[in-house]
Order: structure tokens, then C-alpha cells, then sequence
């Protein structure tokens, strides 16, 4: 989309915003905002009402409320950068701020120019944005004239949806082709891949027909537990219940959530190429995965080692197909699914069922070259997404700053 320019333009005195339109002013965000502090969110009951809302969006319901109109929410520290527009009765906790849209103001323009608060200006803390009430109150804004800054609005208000709509269907699209691959694999990992193969039952309830030729084993038939102490040169390999075992040391921010480590690497244990693991509290969740490289894992993992000659990855799909999941969950002990453990003597009853070594390669060829052009089109769909969560940020800043001149097209 090409838009149009104002025709004249003055230095705003303010370097990050630049120049703005000559009919343009620029004035702190106090005169657009009353900005407040949110309740203490203790002192609410939880009850049918009034939404709670914090930045992440709803989350409780209040019995009272605190304001009733539009306000532009801004959390005060790791989520002042994913602003809220509010309209309606509402709660908001202590670790929000909430403002009155002042007269001279329009709710939307100021919802969208607080989207573009350069926060690290502001923050000492660069992994976790946060501003004062006293810096939000004098931060610099371009200050159209209201007519501009309701045009302004209702331009982003239809070009911000649509951008959105286009994110959701590459964010459907990245949903599609997940349950592609997990089909693929489940169907090709228990029932082969020839379609004319004889059949029969496997005797495995969660199982089901598999092929007749292939046989069926207990985990414990095929594994024996490990538990040998680590070294301090080996990395801490770790399970995700996306992409199974890594082949490195992982960052905080490349796991899938967040973990503590021991400074102790004695207490670890040791893996090898060709290891089963599994996070016994996640196994559930499909955290299994075959090692790939020597390493260490946590001491909250299982460690099996093959006793016999077959695809330890093949296995590991089978783990980590959805229908496993339930006979794992029945073989775990806990009151609630966050505390099921999956223990060893548990996990060597679970029955599977194997292909010939030579079948098993063969599928194994298969399920590489699927998710090989599955992730080729995820990694597209990702790009997608990035590009045009970059072009919503750009067009936004632009018009919030008077770089485009939307009157006309509004």
C-alpha cells in the first residue's frame, strides 16, 4: 500500500520521533492521559462481573468496579510494552496502569501511540520493560488535532485487522500442518507403510491392528534403566515435549519453559547415542526423546538404554503420539495431572509394538522426508508472520507519527 505524505513537515525536537507534520504538535502523554494506579487485586472477590484485566487480557471477575469508559492500560513493569484499549466497566490490578482519555483526546489514537513507547529508553532493565508513572506522564508524543487523531484511529482500527486476519490464517495454517506431521507419523509408525499389509490385532488396547508380521514387546524387554553420574564437560542436554531431546546445552531462552539448574553436575546423569530419556513429570505430555549425541540430562529424567537391536527415534515417535499419551497417563502415579511421574517400573510395562529393523529404517527414511517439507512450510508461515507483525508495528508508527497522511482514505 502506497500512502500519501502531509505536505509539510517541522522537526519535533524529539529525536526518536523526528519530523511531524507542520500542523502537528508534539506534548507529553499527560495531556492525553490521566494515568492511575490499578486496586490491590487481593482485596477483590472473585465473582460474576466486572473483568479483571491485566495486559495479558481477562483473567478474574470483580464484584465492584474501579472505572466505567475507555482507558488504555499499560502494565507497570515486563508488560508495559502490550498496552490494552478498555471500553466498559472494569477491574484492573496494582500492577497495572489505568487512564481517563482526556476530552482533548481519542481513546484509539492513544491506545496505538502507546504501542510504539521506545521502552528501552526508558527501562534499566532491558529483559523486563518498565516505566514510572512520572516517566509515562512526561514521555513526548505527536499531537495531532483530534478530527486527525479519530481518522488516525479508524484507519488502524480497519488496517490493523486486516493485517491480523492475515496473521491468523498463517497461524491456522502453522496448526494444519503440526497435525499433518503428527498424523503422518502416528499412521506410518503403527501401521506402516504399506497400505495392501495383512493385518491383526496387537492385543494393546490403546494400539489397536497393526501389521501382522510385526511383533510386540514390553518397554522392559527393549530397555534397561541407566542412572550413571555425569561430567562436568558434558552438556546438559534437555526434552522438549515438541522436539525431544537436544543436541546441546540450551539457554534459558530455547526451553520450553522455565527451569533451575544445579551448579552440582555430579548429580546429573549420563546419556549416550541411542539412550531413551524422559522427563518422568512431563511424560505425559509426550517428553520422551533418543539421544543423539553423549551428554548428561537431569536427575528428574529416566535413562534407558537398548537391550536390543532396533531405532531408538522409533520408539520415541510412538511415545509421542496423542494416543499414547492416555495408556502414559494410566501407568503414571499422582493426584493431578501437573504431579503425575512417570517411574521406571511403571514404564517398562507399557507394551508397543516393532517392525523388522530393516521396516523400521525404512519408516524412519519416510518420517525424515515428511518433516523435512513440513518444517520447509512451517518456517515459511513463520516468516509470514514475522513480516507482517512487522509491517502492523511500521504502519501504526507511521501514522502515529504523521509519516502517512490517512485523512483522505479513512
Amino acid at each position: 500500500m502506497s500512502l500519501p505524505r502531509y505536505p509539510e513537515y517541522k522537526d519535533s525536537g524529539v529525536e526518536w520521533v523526528g519530523t511531524v507534520p507542520a500542523h502537528w504538535n508534539v506534548a507529553p502523554l499527560k495531556r492525553f492521559l490521566d494515568i492511575e494506579n490499578g486496586a490491590d487485586y487481593k482485596a477483590i472477590e472473585a465473582d460474576e462481573g466486572y473483568p479483571v484485566l491485566g495486559s495479558g487480557g481477562r483473567f478474574a471477575f470483580a464484584t465492584d468496579y474501579i472505572y466505567d469508559g475507555e482507558s488504555v492500560l499499560l502494565g507497570r513493569k515486563g508488560t508495559i510494552d502490550k498496552p490494552l484499549y478498555v471500553s466498559g466497566r472494569f477491574w484492573t490490578v496494582d500492577t497495572m496502569y489505568w487512564s481517563r482519555i482526556r476530552s482533548t483526546a481519542c481513546g484509539r489514537y492513544c491506545y496505538y501511540a502507546a504501542t510504539t513507547i521506545p521502552f528501552g529508553l526508558y527501562s534499566t532493565n532491558t529483559a523486563l520493560p518498565s516505566m514510572t508513572k512520572g516517566a509515562l506522564d512526561a514521555h513526548p508524543m505527536a499531537y495531532p488535532p483530534l478530527g486527525e487523531q479519530r481518522a488516525i484511529s479508524r484507519f488502524l482500527d480497519r488496517e490493523a485487522a486486516r493485517i491480523d486476519a492475515l496473521i491468523a490464517k498463517q497461524e491456522k495454517l502453522l496448526a494444519l500442518l503440526a497435525e499433518k506431521r503428527q498424523a503422518t507419523i502416528s499412521h506410518a509408525v503403527t501401521r506402516g507403510l504399506d497400505p495392501n499389509v495383512p493385518m491383526k490385532d496387537s492385543g494393546i488396547d490403546w494400539l489397536g491392528e497393526v501389521p501382522a508380521h510385526w511383533e510386540t514387546y514390553r518397554l522392559g524387554a527393549l530397555f534397561r534403566e541407566v542412572n550413571e553420574p555425569g561430567a562436568d564437560d558434558l552438556p546438559v542436554l534437555s526434552v522438549s515435549i515438541h522436539s525431544g531431546v537436544s543436541d546441546r546445552e540450551l539457554g534459558e531462552d530455547d526451553l520450553d519453559r522455565k527451569v533451575s539448574r544445579s551448579e552440582d553436575r555430579s548429580k546429573y546423569k549420563s546419556v549416550a547415542p541411542g539412550d531413551l530419556t524422559y522427563n518422568m513429570m512431563r511424560a505425559w505430555q509426550g517428553a520422551f526423546g533418543s539421544v543423539a549425541v553423549t551428554g548428561m540430562v537431569s536427575p528428574a529424567y529416566v535413562v534407558g538404554r537398548p537391550k536390543k537391536d532396533f531405532l531408538t527415534s522409533y520408539v520415541e515417535w510412538v511415545l509421542r503420539m496423542p494416543v499414547a499419551a492416555s495408556e502414559i497417563r494410566r501407568h503414571s502415579r499422582g493426584i493431578t495431572d501437573f504431579r503425575l511421574r512417570l517411574y521406571w517400573e511403571e514404564f517398562k510395562e507399557i507394551k508397543i509394538a516393532l517392525p523388522p529393523k530393516r521396516e523400521q529404517l525404512e519408516i524412519a527414511e519416510f518420517v525424515r522426508g515428511v518433516s523435512a517439507r513440513i518444517d520447509s512450510l512451517q518456517l515459511q508461515a513463520e516468516h509470514n508472520i514475522v513480516l507482517l507483525q512487522e509491517r502492523r508495528s511500521a504502519l501504526i508508527s507511521a501514522a502515529v507519527t504523521g509519516q502517512i497522511d490517512v485523512r483522505g482514505i479513512s
